[in-house]
């Protein structure tokens, strides 16, 4: 690099000519040497820079855009991951008629035909249309007939492969389908929710049925501080479960007598109506808890002869498949958070009998928190019903030992909804009161459950199997 012009230095004398050619010269060449020295030195620069930098500031920077680049890579990769799919979406068809019904899809028919056409000229089955029939019946939906696969006879809206879907593991389901062609008897295995009133239709009422007295006896409650009215046993000693039972006639001491409840009442309105309505008075009424008017089904209940009792949720160990609900006891709780619960059942309502436990598997061996609940039914006078769901009978054995008044349920009706499965389980329950005097059964107000259990009630000779309230079997049972 050459020195500046300031910086050159002069000849005196002579030599100022040459000099001034000199220095003319050596301008030309620093203007030269002008143009040329951004490049050369930006790229002697950038070299410089680069390897006088700090080598940790050179890490950094080299791990930022290692970090990019990964970042950039997982980001693109989730992204079409996500929404690269081009597939369309499935169409969600709603399976559920306008009755309210769920659709079962019929059986496809299998690879090379397995299902054969009927004769040629054979004539139409009934609910089963004929060849031309069923050709304007394919043209009225977009889609032709398939000829392999013949028309299903279709009885009460459903056809015979949609009640085979159903009973595909179910044992006693399939009963009601016949052998030969597949004909399905009306009355059964209909597809229709039992919550709707079209679902008991055929069930008749009994009518003449003396109401019970109503409630509540004023003897018998007692008002606390914040207003509520309480169950208690009035001054001459009768109790809540005496008087609201429903009385009952002497009876000859060597008759097997059963007792029945229906739990679940005031949870739908068609289903407990007709619960109410249809069965013998002598059956049980539970009412729950979570009823949107408690009070008024109790009302209803003993209008038509039923003495009711109230539903005491307790925790269950299958939590979240069995769930108690907020107003459920609870061993996670104190005991006096738990007495608090109990007390605010007990003030709902007046005119009950007792209360008929549900579930209670984990709360049930709670022994600290139930002696407290079950000496409190004791001192109001109330009976405790064990459902039998807690598996473990600690909640009978511990109400033994306090000594309230108690009934354990034997059997369950319908935890299998069929008809089959019930009419068994009312067999069950007959040869169980034959052969220890005194049987307890528990059902859910379905429709089933009441057709049947309302056949097999008249069906059985009062002098061979007598039908008696719940309260009338308190403390009769065998207790293992």
């Amino acid at each position: 690099m050459k020195l500046p012009f300031s910086l050159k230095r002069r000849k005196k004398g002579g030599d100022d000519d040459e000099d001034d050619d000199e220095l003319d010269f050596d301008e030309e060449d620093e203007e030269e040497d002008d143009g040329g020295y951004d490049e050369d030195d930006d790229e002697e620069l950038e070299g410089s820079a680069w390897s006088r930098m700090d080598p940790q500031r050179k890490i950094l920077i080299i791990a930022g855009l290692a970090a990019g680049l990964l970042l950039t890579s997982i980001f693109g990769g989730a992204a079409w991951f996500l929404l690269g799919s081009s597939e369309p979406e499935p169409e969600v068809v709603d399976p559920r008629r306008p009755d309210g019904s769920i659709a079962i899809p019929t059986a496809q028919a299998p690879p090379g035909g397995g299902l054969t056409p009927p004769a040629e000229g054979a004539a139409a089955t009934e609910g089963q249309p004929a060849e031309g029939q069923a050709g304007e019946a394919g043209a009225g939906t977009g889609a032709a007939p398939n000829p392999a696969i013949p028309a299903e006879p279709v009885v009460g809206g459903v056809s015979a492969s949609q009640v085979a879907v159903q009973n595909i593991g179910t044992s006693g389901l399939g009963s009601g389908l016949q052998a030969a062609g597949g004909a399905q008897d009306p009355d059964r295995s209909k597809i229709i929710p039992f919550s709707t009133a079209d679902a008991y239709k055929g069930i008749a009422w009994i009518d003449g049925v003396e109401a019970l007295a109503r409630v509540p006896d004023l003897a018998l409650v007692e008002k606390t501080a914040d207003g509520r009215e309480l169950p208690a046993v009035a001054r001459n000693g009768t109790r809540p479960m005496d008087a609201y039972a429903r009385p009952v006639p002497e009876l000859d001491a060597t008759i097997p007598q059963i007792a029945v409840a229906i739990r679940g009442i005031g949870l739908s309105r068609s289903a407990s109506i007709a619960a109410i309505k249809a069965l013998p008075p002598e059956v049980s009424m539970i009412i729950s808890p979570y009823a949107r008017d408690p009070a008024d089904w109790v009302l209803r209940a003993r209008l038509a002869g039923h003495e009711v009792f109230m539903g005491l949720p307790m925790e269950s160990a299958n939590f979240p498949f069995e769930d108690a609900g907020p107003l459920a006891l609870n061993s996670a709780k104190q005991v006096g958070d738990n007495m608090a619960t109990l007390t605010n059942l007990m003030g709902m309502v007046p005119g009950y009998v007792g209360f008929m436990s549900r579930f209670g598997s984990k709360f049930g061996l709670a022994e600290g928190q139930l002696r407290p609940i079950f000496e409190e039914l004791k001192a109001r006078g109330l009976m405790f019903v064990d459902s039998g769901e807690s598996g473990s009978g600690a909640m009978a054995r511990i109400a033994a030992e306090v000594a309230v008044p108690k009934a354990v349920v034997d059997i369950h009706l319908d935890r299998t909804p069929t008809e089959d499965e019930i009419a068994g389980r009312l067999l069950r329950l007959g040869a169980l009161a034959r052969s220890q005097s005194v049987a307890v059964a528990m059902g859910e107000p379905y429709p089933h459950t009441i057709r049947e259990l309302k056949s097999w009630l008249a069906a059985q000779p009062p002098e061979r199997l007598r039908l008696v309230p719940l309260s009338a079997v308190a403390d009769r049972q065998i207790i293992q």
